[in-house]
């Protein structure tokens, strides 16, 4: 759009100027009313305490659809909303209502000092549904680049492609995301703990949060089994049968030491291992010491909603190329897919995608009678995130978008997401529970193993285990299935198949994850009072 530039003697044209540029980019009246809010606390101050003669104003539109508001100004270094966390709230100043504007909407407001010049950049809009059309044309586009691919090329250039571009790039975005998931949950959820007020409250939410995160992988898990005792009732193809006890080593699963281990003997360690129970605990023991400290631990609050927000900001510029990584994984998936494949795993598929049918219908049911709100609006508006963690096969990947979803789409308060999702990305894998006992039965009848009801104890008991404790991870269910399947002698032999049916497997557990979230979020934000209806309800 084209940019103006304001001073103190044409000031008064600005809101005609912006009203008319950000109504031709089909803004709504309330989100212009705001910006223009914005743009004037901002412009008097670079103009009276910035020292700038004039502010550069300009309208922009990225390539997702996000608009934004850039004031640019001449001069010394000068940060305008610095003020804004130093402001005391007395309500004596005449400037005070204008102040609580800024302080309501820190969050839309970024600064920065680029050549000799103030930037301020102001949020209009988020990013509409483009980056989804953008997403789902890349899988489009990647799964006719694979049947091509498997038509036209030899398996040696298919090899060559994969090892030397696909693989690559595909790794380097995930160790880019692993770097900073630690980090992201440790700060978010000290953040939601903070945030929440004195530790009552915190008490209060996370049992709600816990009780509906259990709730949930309880009865996904009943879903799970309860689905893989039809499918497998007949006559199930054999592949092997177990080796005497002698030949395989028995696992045995300790609830005891799992619980143990949720404590670390150090600060370095979880993040370094990747263990996110360990971060979890450390996130919801420092925030509680915070809340307990109250005004003497303002500095180190105010330090970790600055790093929050910094991670977030590190992450949302490394998710900007998931449409390219949805591109590799459908190539990927459509090139390694055989005829055997698809039949081996085709039951498995089937009942996961049944399980989840069901378990949308529990949530549905969760939103209605606990949250007492209609699910409907849900139920439209979740399916906009399943392209992301279809191609990632990662929760904790997916887990900036699922916040995004739960506060611009259905009116969920933050206050409740950096809490609730961080959390259900660790503790709350519903995907897991239906998954899990499915693959495994299949496997126990795969092998002659009597599915009595003392193995379906085990199975159950397991599977609600591992969902709490599995990472948020590509290829972590087939870790746990192995883990169980072990306790009645499989071989671990059963991996290769595991990694062939979990390339689409795991991924339909993964949407199934992030809606649990979300459902979960929803229903704790209702009986909490923190939920905007008319956001929720709008379409």
């Amino acid at each position: 759009m084209k940019s103006f530039y304001l001073n103190a003697e044409n000031f008064s044209e600005m809101h005609d100027r912006l009203e008319s540029q950000l109504s031709q980019l089909k803004i709504e009246q309330k989100d212009i009313l705001r910006a223009e809010l914005l743009v004037e606390e901002i412009f008097w101050r670079m103009i009276k305490f910035g020292h700038a003669a004039q502010v550069k104003v300009q309208v922009v539109k990225n390539f997702f659809g996000k608009v934004q508001i850039r004031l640019t100004a001449e001069g010394a270094p000068y940060n305008p909303l610095v003020e804004v966390s130093d402001w005391e709230e007395d309500g004596e100043d005449e400037d005070y209502f204008r102040m609580m504007i800024l302080k309501a909407n820190r969050q839309k407001l970024n600064r920065s000092y680029k050549n000799n010049c103030n930037v301020v950049t102001v949020d209009v809009r988020g990013e509409t549904n483009n980056r989804l059309r953008l997403t789902v044309a890349c899988i489009v586009i990647g799964i006719v680049c694979g049947v091509l691919m498997k038509e036209f090329l030899s398996p040696e250039t298919i090899a060559f492609v994969n090892e030397n571009v696909i693989t690559p790039i595909r790794t380097m975005f995930l160790n880019a995301l692993k770097m900073v998931i630690a980090p992201m949950i440790f700060f978010s959820i000290i953040s939601g703990i903070t945030s929440m007020g004195t530790g009552a409250g915190v008490g209060k939410v996370g049992s709600k949060l816990m009780g509906l995160y259990l709730v949930t992988s309880a009865v996904a898990s009943l879903i799970g089994l309860l689905t893989a005792m039809i499918l497998f009732s007949g006559e199930v193809p054999q592949i092997g049968t177990i080796p005497s006890s002698g030949e395989v080593g028995s696992y045995e699963f300790s609830m005891i030491q799992f619980i143990v281990g949720i404590i670390p003997n150090n600060l370095v360690k979880p993040v370094a291992d990747g263990n996110m129970l360990q971060i979890v605990f450390l996130a919801v023991l420092f925030g509680s010491c915070l809340n307990a400290l109250g005004d003497k631990a303002q500095f180190l609050q105010e330090t970790v909603i600055n790093c929050n927000e910094f991670f977030m900001k590190v992450v949302g510029m490394i998710i900007k190329f998931v449409p390219l990584i949805v591109f590799f994984a459908m190539i990927t998936l459509v090139v390694d897919m055989g005829v055997d494949t698809v039949l081996m795993m085709g039951k498995l598929i089937v009942g996961q995608l049944l399980g989840c049918g069901i378990m949308l219908g529990v949530y549905a049911l969760l939103i209605n009678f606990v949250g007492k709100i209609s699910p409907l609006p849900f139920l439209k508006k979740i399916p906009e995130i399943w392209a992301v963690p279809f191609a990632t096969s990662s929760s904790a990947v997916t887990m900036p978008l699922t916040m995004k979803l739960c506060t611009d789409k259905l009116g969920v308060s933050p206050k409740i997401t950096s809490f609730s999702i961080p959390i259900g990305t660790t503790v709350n894998m519903d995907g897991g529970g239906i998954y899990f006992p499915t693959a495994i039965i299949m496997f126990l009848k795969m092998y002659g193993v009597e599915v009595d009801m003392h193995a379906i104890i085990i199975v159950f008991a397991m599977t609600v285990s591992l969902s709490v404790g599995a990472p948020a991870v590509p290829n972590a269910a087939v870790i746990c299935i192995l883990t169980v399947t072990a306790l009645f002698g499989v071989p671990a032999e059963i991996a290769g198949l595991l990694f062939c049916i979990g390339t689409v497997g795991e991924r339909v557990v993964t949407c199934l994850n992030v809606t649990g979230d979300v459902a979960a979020s929803t229903v704790l934000a209702r009986t909490e009072n923190l939920l905007d209806e008319k956001i929720y309800f709008k379409s």
